[in-house]
């Protein structure tokens, strides 16, 4: 018999102010028979962050109500010191050499991490792979898959941090079935300047 299973948005991407606080939707796992929680944030401000944010997963016994939510565990968001810098042009959805100018300079040969791209449009926003560079003299950056969405120059700005370290932050966490609700608390009460922004998907089995 095949399983049923599905994958859904919880928290569409949205930026949380240093010294804010986000409180992602509550979701119904009470039918599940099993689901995990993909949680992607990403440094989104151009200073220093020390503290960087709280990632908080809830999880309740109740179907209702906010009185019996409780840690199920949580997670310290990135830290650093992001850099951004814009697409030197138009890239389509499915894209993987990307135009950017000076990517030396501008601190982008650095690969084999995420690189986040903010849109202005947040739903547009997504995460990349970076992968290669054509040095200065080429003004291109290599990302491992196509870009889900396209990118401009006006309205893209990539966002990562000079050498190994990565922007960007992932997270798995499996839910356990005996609980009947979840949400994720994006804490950037605490940080030392850095804007984020933050997202949540589930997967799920329903049928077995």
């Amino acid at each position: 018999m095949a399983l049923t299973k599905a994958i859904a948005a919880v928290d569409e991407w949205a930026e949380v102010s240093a010294g804010a606080l986000r409180e992602g939707a509550t979701t119904d796992i009470s039918a599940m028979y099993e689901a995990q929680l993909h949680i992607d944030v990403s440094l989104a401000e151009a200073t220093a962050e020390t503290v960087g944010a709280t990632i908080i997963v809830q999880v309740s016994s109740n179907t209702t109500s906010d009185t019996d939510w409780s840690p199920l565990t949580s997670f310290g968001g990135p830290t650093g010191t992001a850099i951004s810098k814009a697409l030197g042009g138009t890239e389509a959805a499915g894209q993987t050499v990307l135009t950017v100018d000076n990517p030396v300079t501008a601190n982008l040969n650095h690969h084999g991490k995420l690189l986040f791209i903010e849109h202005t449009t947040p739903a547009s926003s997504e995460i990349v792979y970076s992968v290669a560079d054509s040095g200065d003299a080429g003004d291109t950056i290599t990302i491992q898959d196509g870009l889900t969405t396209e990118q401009t120059a006006a309205a893209s700005t990539i966002w990562s941090i000079d050498g190994t370290a990565s922007a960007v932050a992932q997270y798995v966490v499996a839910l356990p079935m005996s609980t009947n609700r979840v949400r994720v608390i994006y804490d950037n009460i605490l940080a030392t300047g850095a804007d984020i922004f933050s997202r949540c998907r589930i997967s799920k089995v329903t049928a077995v």
